[in-house]
């Protein structure tokens, strides 16, 4: 029975823990997206859009929060101030409730009369409490689209980037593209970008245009483009063409970018197996030699080992040369063991070699080698006998002497008594 309610009652403890954990991971507040007060002209899932009026945003938010009790509080904080459409006075609101779980959050932020068009990226910082006291806040990045002010003396901006990509000539791959708005307050809405290769040697998997949505000053997108490089692409740096059109301040707006991604060769470095005694003795000389194979379409050069071998030798190389494709090199190092060596030693021996532009190949082979000493440990030499204590086995030899001279003399008097009874006989 006991045993019946330890394990009820574990089981309680582990449901009533499981809404908690859940807790922690999810956000203070959040925006109710489907919620529509008043003072609103849609909802923010239909794309609500701040009204404007007498020189004044007026902003609503509704938010939700599972967690808080009680007024709230919301402060707006502009990305760069020193552009910011508005006063940058009384930029801190409370809220109550509207019911429970809900409240309504209003900015009315005065406007500058000679404010530019433009996308203006802000944060509203949300904080409240809990009824433990304990501090909630979540922040949410929003864009403020001013378009009654007087026209953007700004230029629309964009970058592109390359974030890491990778490219073999003959293989498929993968560009890796960082898209920037670098503009302080022009976006981009509805972007989308043609990616093209003019000398048809990088060529897209699929559709060679992206669909970039929205991009809106100082954000940035991390997009991967698949591709295929032709056997034939000249190996090096090879320019990409980046069209770009979207709608800024509601006007189709096109760039042209370019940027560039090299082409390298796939340098297949093989080895043969590397041929080395495991064992040597110190003072002799220890010869390696590894077979270098190139399996790949173009040549290697500069192929080289080095070897190390901490105690024996540190960063010895040999220069192998070029290897021409489906040829084989045998590299060949003679390293003098130090007469001094001796044990186990550990080490590596590295192989490297380069194609062309950049392409490179390198890997390492581990080296083990016992040294065994020059001379052998000596044997402890015995005690110096100076006569003052005869040695052990001196005194039993003495002693044995002794008693084989006695048992002598006692054999010599009884055969002397024999013979004299046999001659008593006789006569």
């Amino acid at each position: 029975m006991k045993q019946f309610w330890a394990i009820l009652l574990s089981a309680v403890l582990l449901v009533s823990l499981i809404p908690c954990a859940g807790a922690e991971d999810s956000q203070d507040f959040t925006i109710d997206e489907q919620m529509v007060f008043s003072d609103m002209s849609r909802s923010y899932l239909q794309g609500y859009q701040p009204s404007t009026s007498y020189n004044r945003l007026n902003l609503v938010i509704p938010i939700r929060s599972e967690h808080a009790v009680g007024s709230i509080n919301a402060e707006l904080i502009p990305a760069q101030e020193s552009i910011a459409p508005f006063k940058l006075q009384n930029m801190g609101v409370r809220a109550q409730s509207v019911e429970d779980g809900l409240w309504a959050v209003r900015f009315s932020l005065e406007l500058f009369s000679d404010r530019r068009n433009g996308d203006y990226p802000c944060t509203v910082r949300v904080s409240g409490a809990d009824s433990s006291s304990r501090e909630l806040s979540t922040d949410f990045e929003m864009v403020i689209h001013i378009r009654d002010g007087r026209p953007s003396t700004q230029l629309p901006q964009l970058s592109v980037e390359d974030g890491g990509t990778r490219l073999l000539a003959g293989s498929d791959g993968t560009l890796s593209l960082l898209f920037s708005n670098p503009s302080p307050s022009l976006g981009f809405q509805n972007l989308s970008v043609r990616i093209t290769d003019p000398d048809g040697e990088i060529l897209s998997q699929g559709s060679d245009t992206v669909a970039l949505g929205d991009l809106m000053p100082g954000e940035s997108k991390e997009i991967p483009f698949p591709v295929t490089v032709t056997p034939e692409a000249a190996i090096g740096p090879h320019s990409l063409n980046f069209a770009f059109i979207g709608h800024v301040l509601g006007h189709e707006t096109r760039l042209e970018l370019g940027c560039t991604f090299e082409v390298l060769q796939e340098v297949r470095l093989e080895q043969g197996g590397l041929r080395m005694p495991d064992h040597t003795a110190a003072g002799e000389d220890l010869a390696l030699s590894l077979p270098l194979m190139n399996l790949g379409s173009y040549e290697i050069r500069n192929a080289m080992i080095t070897v190390s071998l901490p105690g024996i030798a540190e960063g010895q190389k040999v220069l192998v040369g070029v290897i021409p494709p489906g040829e084989t090199r045998l590299a060949e190092l003679l390293l003098p063991v130090p007469g001094e060596a001796g044990g186990e030693y550990q080490g590596s021996l590295t192989v490297s070699g380069e194609g062309l532009g950049s392409s490179a190949a390198s890997f390492q082979l581990p080296l083990n080698l016992t040294v065994e000493a020059a001379d052998g440990p000596k044997a402890p030499e015995p005690p110096e006998d100076k006569g003052e204590h005869p040695p052990l086995a001196l005194f039993l030899l003495s002693a044995l002497c002794a008693l084989l001279l006695a048992a002598l003399v006692v054999q010599g008097v009884l055969l002397r008594g024999r013979i004299r009874r046999l001659e008593e006989r006789l006569q």
